[in-house]
């Protein structure tokens, strides 16, 4: 069997997926649109695909939510946001039109009473005239004394990025104010969030560099940014968008964005890709579908940092303990039947170092103690050799694995640091190898338990 299709992440049964889009909790069910191209594994064309649960672990996969089918919205329903108003649930996205090659875009709206249909009431919001039509991504939330806000990823008409701002009284006059925050480093700003959590605001925000002559995207990447916003004012503490921390180590992540559910928790949802154009063609070539979203996690600040977690939900997930094997080598071995699997590695001694591998896939993992220095490495299936990734981290005690068919999210010391990754998976089981590992070490495998879930 084996195949890159996962097991207990969101995707759809066909197309291409990418941004989670107008993530909400409404009459007792979690939301998940995304943008989707469901006619081929490419981006050509991008409307909102719907996946709903009551449970953040089962769900439905609703098909199509909206479609590009208007004059203001003809070339793409692109990304954006959802948020509860009135008792109604209210989407807010970008309509891409093209014109003669020109781009001309519109922030619209839609709302929905039931959750099922949406009414799109049009545009609510068109370019300024400090802006290029770089202009995407709306976030709504609502003010913590009265209003809404819309934070808008953008392009200045000097060429540079920034955080655009806008207002409303009602959530649907909108009026913008100006640049929230900005970069001198990068031509572009896409998928902003701005949230309040633990007595602090977070940015969330994805960079992007850009050759504006020929309007052709390089390098981007998702960051955030712990601030101070002053809703009376309008404005931040800080607005150099170019001291940041970056959100996800790892190879595969991007344009996270958050809600607020029933119980007060601030979750999150990420794009569990970057692949450039070659990677994509022979990683989904068997399959009828590509790309996914990222496990749920649930965010804190402390200590200054963003940490995530996966929700407790999750611990359901947990089955079978699998048996540590202790060969005559200093090696501990574990043998899971599926590639879906749970590992966790704690204790002072990681500290030390640590290195576990995945021989099937060629997937390692290592800490260097003496430098300070975590290291992830995957099998390359475009080159078929090694890529790597390498950060400094101070001190280990923790480290989680959440394994699926093709892919791994480890969190580190309890989700201070993240790594998210597709994996060129092989086969149908998963072995793992540790090393380095301490009478003070514990090790918890488990197999995942993914009947009856996922995209039903």
């Amino acid at each position: 069997m084996g195949g890159m299709r996962q097991k207990y992440h969101l995707e759809p049964d066909r197309g291409l997926l990418n941004d989670p889009n107008g993530l909400a909790y409404f009459k007792g069910k979690y939301y998940v649109f995304f943008q989707w191209n469901r006619f081929a594994k490419d981006h050509g064309y991008k409307e909102w695909g719907l996946f709903k649960s009551s449970d953040l672990l089962n769900w439905t996969f609703e098909g199509s939510a909206l479609l590009p089918d208007q004059i203001y919205d003809q070339d793409g329903v692109y990304s954006g946001s959802a948020c509860v108003i009135e008792d109604k649930l209210c989407l807010f996205y970008t309509g891409n039109t093209k014109s003669d090659g020109r781009r001309k875009v519109y922030q619209c709206m839609a709302v929905s009473s039931d959750g099922r249909k949406y009414l799109k009431h049009g545009c609510v919001l068109e370019t300024p005239a400090d802006y290029t039509e770089h202009f995407r991504d709306p976030k709504v939330f609502k003010g913590s004394r009265q209003g809404y806000f819309m934070v808008i990823g953008a392009q200045k008409s000097n060429g540079k990025g920034a955080v655009a701002l806008a207002s409303s009284c009602d959530g649907v006059h909108w009026s913008v104010k100006g640049n929230l925050a900005e970069t001198e480093m990068y031509e572009m700003v896409e998928c902003p969030d701005l949230f309040e959590l633990d007595g602090k605001h977070v940015l969330m925000f994805n960079p992007q560099e850009r050759d504006n002559d020929n309007d052709v995207c390089g390098v981007s990447f998702s960051a955030y940014k712990i601030m101070e916003f002053d809703e009376k004012t309008e404005t931040v503490g800080d607005r150099d968008l170019d001291k940041h921390c970056r959100f996800d180590q790892g190879f595969d992540f991007y344009a996270p964005q958050t809600f607020c559910d029933d119980k007060g928790r601030r979750i999150m949802f990420g794009w569990m890709s970057r692949m450039n154009e070659m990677q994509e063609q022979i990683f989904a070539a068997e399959e009828r579908n590509i790309h996914c979203l990222t496990l749920p996690r649930e965010l804190n600040v402390k200590n200054g940092r963003l940490y995530q977690r996966v929700p407790e939900e999750f611990e359901r997930l947990k089955g079978k303990q699998i048996p540590l094997e202790m060969p005559k080598t200093k090696e501990i071995k574990a043998v899971f039947p599926q590639k879906a699997a749970f590992v966790k590695v704690s204790g002072s001694d990681l500290d030390q170092g640590i290195f576990i591998r995945f021989p099937e896939d060629g997937t390692k993992i290592f800490y260097n103690g003496s430098e300070k220095v975590f290291t992830f490495v995957r099998y390359d299936w475009v080159n078929k050799t090694e890529e790597q990734k390498s950060f400094p981290m101070e001190m280990l005690y923790s480290l989680e694995l959440w394994l699926d068919q093709s892919s791994i999210e480890i969190f580190l010391n309890e989700g201070e640091y993240v790594l998210s990754s597709r994996i060129y998976s092989k086969g149908e089981g998963q072995t793992v190898i540790f090393k380095g590992m301490t009478e003070k070490s514990e090790i918890e495998c488990k197999e995942i338990n993914t009947g009856g879930m996922h995209n039903e």
